[in-house]
């Protein structure tokens, strides 16, 4: 009988900052990952389309940053 090697969890290499629009029409959260650019949003529920207002490339680099591209988040030790 071969016994079965538990897996080494894996740490995260990147991180990405998801946003959440509330769709004007019916109020459900539509995800955008790192909006830095002024666009429309697609409600998936409703269909509806409006504009979003972009967030700061800056501050997404900071929290990067701050972070340690996810490192941090999943390693209290890291710094």
């Amino acid at each position: 009988m071969t016994s079965i090697k538990p897996q080494t969890p894996v740490a995260p290499e990147a991180m990405e900052i998801v946003f959440f629009y509330a769709c004007p029409k019916c109020k459900r959260h539509v995800p955008r990952v790192n909006p830095i650019e002024a666009t429309v949003a697609v409600c998936d529920s409703c269909g509806a389309t409006f504009p979003i207002v972009p967030v700061d490339e800056y501050d997404l680099q900071y929290i990067r940053i701050m972070l340690g591209n996810g490192k941090a988040a999943a390693d209290p030790d890291f710094l």
